[in-house]
């Protein structure tokens, strides 16, 4: 309400009593004393001054109560209101200031709770989409977002089809608002430029607190580390059977065609026994490498491996001395090269057992005649030993899963060497147990370099 609008409702009032008044005052004294004329206007002066005082004190009691209103209407907290006018208007402005502040608390209630929502909401690992009966989007928190590579505000009320583009999930969600159960279900995804992933989706209903369904509610969990993991031990299981059974089937071979006359003939019968004891040999070392490797897994878990500051000259003159005969039987030099101060964070029979794996694997593709380099140096924050061969290299295709269990780059020539296929599968857990990490190099034609990075500094281990 505006000043002169204040005004006229506050002054009309009392001019439309007071202008009468006057008027009558006027008209009966007529023709009588001085005096009286005299004490009638100031009698009614002073009644017109009166009830200005009184308008001008309700005029600033009604200003300060329209001030306190826009306070209160702005969301600002008050003092208490000090209003210098009538009773009424005190009691007014009071009970609206409690008003207010009781809505206010309220709100800061209500603000705080969603604050806590929002953050619960953004927080949670697993994407969350909630979606109309029209299939709009209603909400979505920041992981899911992350995951379709949306912006959540530009995303919000947009049909889901326009802004996610994967007709398994928009299946899902037509299925579920078509039915009156909660349903579960997995999709495949590919983000651009991604490899392929899984997500597990758990749909429900959206309410209201009265109970009415106002969507559909999808959490999206992201499995593929899982079902990664169950392909690996699926492949592992079947690896390990055929690994098993390709030995086994020749001692079992062998041995009938002995119990059925070849041990009659002596010659005969010693070159079979002669297989059968190299095919246990080899089934025997599968098995010893499975245990090697789950042996290490265990305690690297358990954090049951102790660790010491030790030199590493030590550890590869005895992984060398360990490999010369195998060496020498294919006349393959071992040049080493290796810092006598250079020290690490070890255990050192591990470490040890890493670069004999690596060293056999290089004298077993390596050309007769050639060298295969093991050589160690500082590179902070590591100390590195790095086995270098001069075979036939490896092809790029192969890299990534050389370190798998039972992954065979040549399995023809894997066998007849002998290897069991869990070698380089060690020197990685191992590495892990170290807190470090091995890495390959190579080329088709230009031999191999592995690498075993150590810390410096010890890493926490027990």
């Amino acid at each position: 309400m505006s000043r002169r609008s204040l005004f006229w409702e506050i002054y009309s009032p009392l001019l439309a009593i007071l202008l009468p008044a006057l008027a009558l005052l006027l008209f009966f004294s007529a023709g009588a004393p001085r005096t009286i004329i005299t004490s009638g206007l100031l009698l009614l002066a002073a009644s017109g001054l009166a009830a200005w005082y009184a308008a001008r004190r309700l005029r600033t009691s009604l200003g300060r109560v329209h001030s306190l209103v826009q306070t209160l209407v702005a969301g600002e907290d008050t003092p208490r209101p000090w209003i210098d006018g009538p009773p009424e208007v005190g009691r007014l402005a009071l009970s609206l200031q409690q008003t207010a502040n009781a809505w206010s608390a309220e709100i800061r209630e209500l603000r705080r709770r969603h604050q806590e929502q929002k953050a619960v909401f953004s927080s949670m690992w697993g994407g969350v989409l909630a979606i109309d009966h029209r299939q709009r989007i209603l909400n979505l928190n920041t992981a899911a977002a992350e995951l379709f590579g949306l912006d959540p505000a530009a995303a919000r009320g947009r049909h889901l089809q326009e802004v996610i583009r994967h007709l398994e999930l928009q299946e899902f969600l037509a299925r579920l608002l078509a039915s009156d159960v909660p349903l579960e279900g997995e999709i495949t995804f590919r983000p651009t430029g991604t490899e392929e992933r899984f997500l597990q989706l758990h749909g429900t209903f959206l309410r209201e607190e009265g109970g009415a369904v106002l969507g559909a509610l999808v959490v999206l969990n992201d499995v593929t580390a899982l079902r990664r993991l169950e392909k690996i031990r699926r492949d592992f299981v079947a690896n390990v059977s055929h690994e098993l059974r390709t030995p086994i089937t020749s001692i079992r071979g062998f041995v009938e065609t002995l119990l059925e006359g070849a041990l009659d003939d002596p010659e005969q019968a010693r070159r079979f026994l002669a297989i059968v004891a190299r095919q246990s040999e080899r089934l025997n070392a599968i098995i010893e490498d499975l245990l090697a490797l789950s042996r290490i897994e265990r305690e690297a878990e358990r954090r049951e491996i102790a660790f010491e500051c030790h030199r590493l000259g030590a550890v590869i003159r005895a992984a060398v001395q360990t490999c010369t005969h195998q060496a020498g039987d294919k006349s393959v030099a071992l040049e080493v090269s290796c810092p006598e101060e250079l020290a690490a964070w070890i255990n050192a029979p591990l470490l040890e057992q890493a670069v004999v794996n690596l060293i056999t694997n290089a004298i077993k593709y390596s050309g007769e005649g050639s060298a295969v380099e093991i050589a160690a140096a500082r590179e902070e924050p590591y100390a590195v030993i790095r086995v270098r061969d001069q075979g036939k290299g490896i092809g790029r295709q192969h890299l990534d899963r050389l370190f798998e269990r039972f992954y065979r780059v040549d399995k023809g020539r894997s066998r007849t060497e002998g290897g069991t296929g869990l070698g380089l599968a060690i020197v990685k857990h191992i590495m892990l147990a170290h807190h470090g990490r091995v890495t390959v190099e190579s080329q088709p034609g230009k031999g191999s370099t592995f690498t075993l990075q150590l810390p410096l500094q010890q890493q926490g281990q027990h």
